[in-house]
């Protein structure tokens, strides 16, 4: 799972932002996803999040650099991990865009785990956002596989 430096942290200290989102990053989402993908990404303002599905997303800031690659699964999904980000100050100041890859409810904890980790190497994160932490994609293929889930 994806985490931030410990402590809570106010916007001026957020650590900097990423690259900036490119159409490509978005489709990195879905791919990240493979088989347990459930729809197209889409974006919403982080204020009007209405994802109650697990997946994959992305925010970006209001000069469109990546921020934060995040994973959601449970009850409330993607709004509910977009919500419990938003209850800290540097994140509520900083967060303006969510990109979010659906996947289907039957996707495992370890394979959306692995898909965030098989996204945050595609897109570079690792190196390029060296204060954040993200799951191993080692065994991405085998725990997200090629087919589709119906």
């Amino acid at each position: 799972m994806s985490g931030p430096l410990p402590g809570a942290r106010l916007a001026q200290d957020a650590a900097p932002p990423g690259p900036v989102l490119r159409p490509v990053h978005v489709q990195l989402l879905a791919r990240a996803l493979a088989g347990y993908s459930s729809s197209t990404p889409y974006w919403s303002l982080v204020d009007t999040v209405e994802a109650f599905c697990p997946g994959l997303y992305l925010v970006a800031d209001a000069n469109g650099r990546i921020v934060w690659l995040g994973m959601a699964a449970g009850d409330q999904g993607v709004l509910g991990r977009i919500r419990k980000h938003l209850g800290e100050p540097w994140k509520r100041a900083v967060f303006h865009r969510v990109w979010i890859a659906s996947a289907y409810d039957q996707i495992p904890r370890p394979a959306l785990e692995a898909a965030e980790g098989w996204a945050a190497d595609a897109l570079d994160l690792r190196a390029r956002m060296p204060h954040r932490t993200w799951p191993s994609s080692t065994h991405w293929q085998l725990l997200v596989g090629r087919e589709p889930v119906v």
